[in-house]
């Protein structure tokens, strides 16, 4: 950042209102990270907020300035610009005060091919002039926390007929349309519980056996399949085999 601009904030919300009365910005849900189920993806639906005052000795202080031409960049891991908005940004002044700069920027949608530190850049366009760098962590989310059902319960719902003791879901690579399934069945004995949740990958994260460039985290789906164990199965007339 130039010696001549101070920083004041810099932030990534899922909102920025503005007080129609005072002028002053509330910042909506401030957040330093972004989670996505799978890679690539789009990603977007937030903003980029950022505040600076210039020194006495900016140019900025010249009263003919009514505004800046800037550029934001969204930086991936591997250094590639994967946007880049310019806009005009009012220099607001009030009497014989420092100007402020209030930087709002909207991201529409962005696409990422990977999860990792992302960086942002803030350009002063006319000065050539980085005014200011942050980032943020786009990743999968974090691994499901399951309840899981006492055994002497899991013993009771295995000798009921109407319960559903299986459930099967499969995902489907969008790139290259393999498909690959998945199954968990009601287990008393913990053992064999680990045992087929095992078949799962590693932290969730599930890779394309076919591209190998999707990945997807099946920490979603492993709950909701382990929600339907031991609930009451639907009738077969509506489709459903109960194992």
């Amino acid at each position: 950042m130039a010696d001549d601009i101070r920083k004041n904030y810099f932030l990534i919300c899922e909102n920025v209102i503005k007080d129609s009365h005072s002028g002053a910005l509330s910042f909506i849900n401030v957040r330093r990270q972004v989670m996505s189920d799978s890679f690539p993806c789009t990603v977007g639906g937030f903003y980029v907020a950022a505040g600076f005052r210039p020194h006495q000795s900016s140019n900025l202080y010249d009263n003919s300035l009514h505004s800046m031409l800037a550029e934001l960049k969204i930086i991936s891991p591997d250094n590639k610009i994967i946007t880049d908005i310019q806009q005009s940004i009012p220099i607001k002044r009030h009497g014989q005060k420092y100007p402020d700069l209030d930087f709002i920027f909207k991201i529409g949608k962005i696409s990422v091919e990977t999860t990792g530190i992302y960086r942002i850049q803030l350009l002063d366009l006319a000065n050539e002039l980085i005014l200011g760098e942050g980032d943020f962590e786009i990743s999968f989310p974090p691994k499901p926390k399951i309840t899981r059902i006492p055994e002497d319960e899991i013993e009771k719902l295995q000798q009921r007929n109407d319960i559903i003791k299986k459930v099967e879901s499969s995902v489907k690579c969008p790139l290259c349309n393999f498909e690959k399934n998945f199954s968990l069945c009601l287990e008393r004995d913990p053992v064999k519980q680990l045992e087929q949740e095992l078949l799962f990958p590693e932290n969730f994260i599930y890779q394309c056996e076919n591209c190998k460039k999707w990945r997807l985290h099946l920490g979603r789906i492993f709950s909701l399949m382990y929600k339907k164990l031991g609930q009451k199965a639907p009738s077969k007339r509506n489709g459903y085999n109960n194992a």
